[in-house]
């Protein structure tokens, strides 16, 4: 007997529904403040971009205490058909009430909404954060309209803000996945995203849902398959993106590990594709134009330095088994630099990453330690960046990230040349 899936369970609530040009997807946890303005936003970008489709939207919830799927129906009314999938009283959940671990729970979700996507025979599937109060009726239209009208498969995020917001994945995952695969996606994450129907299938039907990449970085996930496997992609400028605090948050540790450790799982995955791929890809862009902003709220660079230093004092035996000797004799030296003159090269950090990227395909030691074991280098390179650009203009700190990604390209035959012989 075939295994049940989401759009049974859609089936199952909404038995005279049948098919569905659009699928829209929220992924839900204690989001009643902010329902309203998402549901408004929704259904007025649903009425300006594609009046005449139907549509199908979709709740997974980790189990909310507040409420939130009963309030997300009650918006909507009757302006188009509401599913709920997740912990709802009384019902066997569709999806585990995994709040504990957001992380792996979105995956869930995503899944969900690509089976449902499938079964719908739906042209486009977005997937919205019900977090994100800044959401604008604009959103729909920049992420669906690709879709309909051009063609493309995979719709990518991009937000404005401040220079060093998402250094992470600034300074590592972008630069990195540029290099390898060759195209300029900025690789923000979460807020929305816009996927054909064709691809939400292809989504389902790779063998990768239970690894690393998926379950723990989701969003990357997304973004990379769709590149590499060669799928048309095009970004949306969102404007600015003001969350909502009610998301569970971990420790920097955990979440580098999560984002690395997924980037690296693909690495293995479509060693075929980025080992040989030559060139630079720039791709569609449509919504806000891309810009970086002034900071929000101060930067404690003399705290990330400690972070670094810590490091080279606990966890330079780990670092003996990950790093080349080369990579560790730049690396150990900037511990005794002063605060006001520390600098971690870019070249340096580019060699770092890559040495942990091949010390993740040997299995040199257990990945959760190894990929933690990155933070502190990754503090101090933060804090090189934000030494180096914080008297000058947002622009600044953008063209030291433009120079990041160059070098990483520049470095790619080093970790190429390793990878093949490890």
């Amino acid at each position: 007997m075939a295994a049940r899936t989401a759009w049974d369970d859609v089936q199952q609530q909404l038995p005279d529904l049948r098919r569905a040009d659009c699928v829209i997807g929220l992924p839900t946890f204690n989001n009643a403040a902010a329902v309203p303005g998402v549901v408004r936003a929704v259904t007025e970008g649903l009425r300006r971009a594609c009046p005449d489709a139907s549509v199908l939207l979709i709740t997974a919830d980790a189990g909310s205490q507040d409420g939130t799927p009963a309030l997300i129906k009650e918006a909507v009314g009757g302006a188009f058909p509401v599913a709920q999938l997740g912990h709802q009283p009384g019902a066997s959940p569709a999806l585990p009430p995994l709040s504990e671990l957001w992380s792996a729970w979105r995956e869930e979700a995503f899944r969900a909404f690509f089976e449902v996507t499938r079964g719908a025979e739906a042209r486009a599937c977005v997937v919205l954060d019900p977090a994100v109060r800044s959401m604008a009726p604009e959103w729909i239209g920049w992420l669906l309209g690709p879709i309909l009208e051009q063609h493309i498969d995979y719709v990518a995020p991009v937000f404005q803000r401040p220079r060093y917001e998402g250094s992470l994945t600034n300074g590592l995952i972008y630069p990195l996945n540029r290099a390898l695969y060759g195209v300029v996606l900025r690789y923000h994450t979460g807020g929305g995203y816009g996927i054909s129907g064709a691809l939400a299938a292809l989504y389902l039907d790779r063998d990768l849902w239970e690894g690393e990449a998926a379950r723990y970085g989701i969003d990357n996930w997304l973004t990379t398959v769709a590149v590499a496997e060669g799928r048309a992609v095009c970004q949306a400028g969102l404007g600015e993106r003001r969350m909502d605090t009610g998301t569970p948050s971990e420790d920097l540790a955990s979440l580098l590990a999560q984002a690395v450790g997924s980037v690296f799982s693909c690495m293995e995955r479509y060693q075929d594709v980025w080992e040989g791929r030559t060139g630079l890809q720039t791709v569609p862009f449509v919504g806000l134009p891309y810009r970086s902003g002034p900071d929000r709220t101060p930067i404690n660079v003399d705290r990330m330095i400690r972070g670094f230093r810590q490091g080279l004092r606990d966890l330079v035996p780990i670092w003996e088994m990950i790093l080349s000797p080369e990579t560790l004799s730049g690396i150990l030296p900037l511990g005794l630099t002063e605060a006001d003159d520390f600098r971690f090269p870019g070249p340096l950090w580019a060699q770092a990453v890559y040495d942990f990227a091949l010390a993740y395909h040997e299995k040199v030691l257990h990945r959760d330690h190894l990929l933690k074991s990155l933070t502190p280098l990754y503090l101090g390179w933060v804090a090189s960046l934000v030494r180096e650009t914080r008297e000058g203009k947002p622009e600044d700190a953008e063209a030291a990230i433009e120079q990041l990604c160059e070098t990483f390209a520049h470095m790619k035959p080093y970790l190429v040349e390793r990878w093949r012989f490890s």
